[in-house]
């Protein structure tokens, strides 16, 4: 089965960017822009999911609030989360490695194609 990868992210065309990449990759993508949309797909899909890709800012609840939910979840907790966001303080970082982030990548700072490196680094990683 192929790696499947769970993007959080809220708007449409950044969400269209990262999906043709990651497909272009071979690899599944499912795709949530709310806090419901996230529960309902990790709900139904939690053994599939090998990756998931978080925005930190979301139109209903912070990913922060995600990320914590995430790690608590006993089926969920070790999924790698990747935070994919333009928040870039170090405060923001420290607190995403501090709720179990295992990387933080600010958007603005790396081209699609650099994300998906780093995207198939952590999936090899999750393999051994």
């Amino acid at each position: 089965m192929k790696n499947q990868i769970l993007l959080i992210e809220d708007d449409s065309f950044i969400t269209q960017m990262y999906a043709m990449k990651i497909d272009e990759l071979g690899y599944g993508v499912f795709t949530a822009a709310n806090h419901a949309e996230v529960k309902d797909i990790l709900s139904k899909n939690s053994k599939q999911i090998s990756l998931i890709l978080l925005d930190l800012i979301l139109p209903d609840v912070s990913g922060f609030d995600v990320l914590k939910w995430v790690k608590k979840e006993s089926d969920l907790k070790n999924i790698p989360v990747v935070v994919l966001s333009n928040l870039s303080s170090q405060a923001d970082i420290n607190q995403a490695f501090e709720l179990g982030a295992v990387d933080c990548i600010v958007k603005s700072n790396y081209t699609p194609t650099e994300v998906m490196r780093i995207v198939q680094k952590y999936l090899s990683i999750s393999k051994i």
